[in-house]
C-alpha cells in the first residue's frame, strides 16, 4: 500500500511542478493541452480495470464510458491544437465517441444484437451530419429519396412474396 501512496504522490508533485512552472511563465498554457490528457487516462483507466478483471462479460460496461473518453479525448486534443476553429464541423465525433462505447460493450460483452441498432443510428446520423457539414448542399433535402428507394425494395426486393400475397 505504502508503494501506491508514493506514486500518487510523485503525481501530484509533477502537477504542481507543471502548475508552478505555468504561472512563472517558464511553460505557455500547459492546462489547454493537459486536460484532454486526463480524459485519455482516465479512459485508459476503465479498459484496465475491464481487462484486468479478466475480460469478465458482466465486467463489460466499463468499457462504455472508456470508449467514450477516449473518443472524446482524442477530439478535444485536436480542438485545443486548432484552437477550436474546426468544432462547427467535428461536433458529430460526439455521436461517434457513443457509437464507439456501445460497440466496446457489443464486441467484449455477448453481442448482443439489440445494441447494433443504437450503434448504426448513431454512426448513420454522426455520418451524415459529417456529411452536411462538409459540403455546401443540404444533404436532409433527400430524405424523401431514401423513403423512395425503402419502398422499392420492400416492393420489388429478395424475398417478395408479392404473387402470394395476392
Amino acid at each position: 500500500m505504502r508503494n501506491g501512496k508514493a506514486g500518487y504522490g510523485i503525481f501530484l508533485i509533477a502537477i504542481g511542478l507543471l502548475f508552478s512552472l505555468q504561472t512563472v511563465g517558464i511553460i505557455d498554457e500547459f492546462w489547454s493541452f493537459s486536460w484532454p490528457l486526463i480524459l485519455l487516462f482516465v479512459s485508459i483507466g476503465f479498459h484496465v480495470g475491464f481487462f484486468l478483471s479478466g475480460a469478465n462479460k458482466q465486467k463489460a460496461g466499463l468499457l462504455v464510458p472508456g470508449g467514450i473518453l477516449f473518443v472524446l479525448s482524442l477530439l478535444f486534443t485536436f480542438e485545443e491544437m486548432t484552437g477550436w476553429n474546426y468544432s462547427g464541423y467535428t461536433w458529430p465525433i460526439y455521436l461517434v465517441a457513443v457509437a464507439v462505447g456501445l460497440f466496446e460493450l457489443w464486441l467484449f460483452g455477448g453481442r448482443e444484437f439489440g445494441l447494433l441498432i443504437p450503434i448504426f443510428i448513431l454512426s448513420g446520423l454522426a455520418f451524415v451530419f459529417m456529411i452536411q457539414n462538409m459540403f455546401s448542399f443540404n444533404i436532409l433535402s433527400f430524405w424523401p429519396l431514401l423513403l423512395i428507394i425503402v419502398g422499392l425494395f420492400l416492393v420489388f426486393g429478395r424475398g417478395s412474396n408479392s404473387a402470394k400475397d395476392v
